[in-house]
This record gives C-alpha cells, sequence and structure tokens, in this order.
C-alpha cells in the first residue's frame, strides 16, 4: 500500500465514498479525485488495508511524500472532524477543523464516537460543553445547527485549543470559551441548556454540585466505566431526566438523558 493514492471518481461518487474515504487522511483534492495519505494520521498499516479493500471507486498509487498530520480524520454522528492539513469536507458534508493542542477529544477515543453518534438523541438549544477538552462536541454541535455553545474547561491549554478551533471551523460567532471549574458554574448556565460532559468522574460530581440542582433539558454523559455510570446516570435522573438511549465500548459508557 503506497503512502499516497488518488482515487478517482466523480463528486457525487465521492461525496458518497467519503465518510470510509476520511479515515484513510485525505489531504487534497484533484480534478479527477481526492489525494489519500492512508499512513500520515498515525493509523496502522492493517486497519488501513482493511479500508482501502472497503472503497469501491479505483484507485492509483500517487507520487510525492505523505504531509505529517496531527491525528486522524474522521466521520461520526454525521460530521467530519479534521486537521487544518487534511482535505475539506464534500458539499453538504457538515464539518469541524480542530487544531493540534492538549485537549481530550482528538484522536478516535470510544467515548468521542459514541458521543458524537449520540448528540441526534438530545433536544435542540444552547448547549453547555461541560468539560470541553478540545472543544469537539461543542463544535459539532454548533456545525449540526443545534444551538449555540457554552465551552468550558479548568485546563488552560483545551480552553486555548478551543477557542482556536471554532475560529477554524467559522464558528466563533456561535461558541463562548471560558475557562472554569465545573462546580463553579452559575445555575443558569446549567438550568435550560443540554449538557454535554464527557470526563471523568471527579468532572461529572463537580458540575452536579453546581447550586440550586439546575435542571438541564438533555444530558449527554460519558468518559465513565460502568459503575460511575450508574452513579452519575441515576443522580440526574432524581432531578427528573430520563434515559433515551445507552452504548458502551468496551469498558466506556455513554448515557444520553432528556426532560419529559
Amino acid at each position: 500500500m503506497p503512502p499516497r493514492i488518488v482515487v478517482s471518481g466523480d463528486p457525487a461518487a465521492l461525496a458518497a465514498e467519503f465518510p470510509v474515504l476520511a479515515g484513510l487522511e485525505p489531504v487534497a483534492w484533484v480534478p479527477d479525485g481526492l489525494v489519500l495519505a492512508p499512513f500520515a494520521g498515525g493509523r496502522g498499516p492493517d486497519e488501513q488495508r482493511a479500508r482501502l479493500a472497503a472503497v469501491e471507486l479505483p484507485w492509483r498509487a500517487d507520487a510525492g511524500p505523505a504531509p505529517p498530520l496531527p491525528f486522524p480524520a474522521a466521520v461520526g454522528g454525521g460530521v467530519y472532524r479534521r486537521s487544518p492539513g487534511h482535505a475539506a469536507a464534500p458539499p453538504g458534508l457538515p464539518e469541524v477543523v480542530l487544531v493540534d493542542g492538549e485537549g481530550f477529544g482528538l484522536a478516535e477515543h470510544a467515548t468521542t464516537g459514541m458521543c458524537l453518534d449520540m448528540l441526534a438523541d438530545l433536544p435542540d438549544g444552547p448547549a453547555l460543553d461541560a468539560g470541553c477538552g478540545s472543544g469537539i462536541l461543542g463544535l459539532a454541535w454548533a456545525r449540526l445547527g443545534r444551538g449555540p455553545v457554552l465551552a468550558v474547561d479548568l485546563d488552560p491549554h483545551a480552553v486555548a485549543q478551543a477557542r482556536e478551533s471554532a475560529w477554524a471551523s467559522g464558528l466563533d460567532a456561535l461558541i463562548t470559551v471560558r475557562r472554569a471549574g465545573l462546580g463553579m458554574l452559575d445555575p443558569d448556565e446549567v438550568a435550560g441548556h443540554v449538557v454535554l460532559v464527557n470526563a471523568p468522574h471527579v468532572a461529572q460530581d463537580a458540575l452536579l454540585s453546581v447550586a440550586g440542582a439546575p435542571v438541564p433539558t438533555g444530558v449527554l454523559v460519558s468518559g465513565l466505566q460502568a459503575d460511575d455510570m450508574r452513579e452519575v446516570t441515576g443522580a440526574w435522573e432524581a432531578r427528573g431526566l430520563q434515559v433515551v438511549r445507552a452504548d458502551g465500548v468496551g469498558r466506556w459508557h455513554a448515557v444520553a438523558l432528556r426532560a419529559p
């Protein structure tokens, strides 16, 4: 498998295949197709050979070096996430552009994929991306037209990364990024919002400790293993929210809850 290939096809065919092609690290559109650098994002050869075998369009080897990419590109939850070095999405596919940094959510962690897939189970409206990390969940929420976002994290590096990614994605008018501890949020920043919280148990507990026990319109909880998930989900259920979807990949779990 060469380090660079060109998959050929008309725009409609390439768009239809793009969810698979995205995993092969697209780096440029050319007149007759899409240039891919399958190993530039750090994925292994066996994984990439399997992806290429699933592509139904013709392809050929391409000359030239593979550019270094900071993390893999992927499509999930109807959104293409990429670095500035990846090729842009085809027309009609929502995308977010993530700058490289230290915030969680850039690579293919199971919780990120589950959360993106479960955004559709939550009601529209303003969102709180609690412990936002790279900002991927808030970016996807805004890009999909679901509502404005307040993204908060205690890590200044994550705050800077999420803010830069919002700008790179052209979403800075819809996303406010702020450094804050979750337990210090104003109750009005939780109540009436959809809360997206893919974070460790200590962060989940801090969010639940916000004064006045505010009730969101929906909550997406992830970043937890089974016992911790039962405890945190139970705390939101005690506030009147109802589980509408639960998922798990290996030891990681995600749960979506909504107000009745």
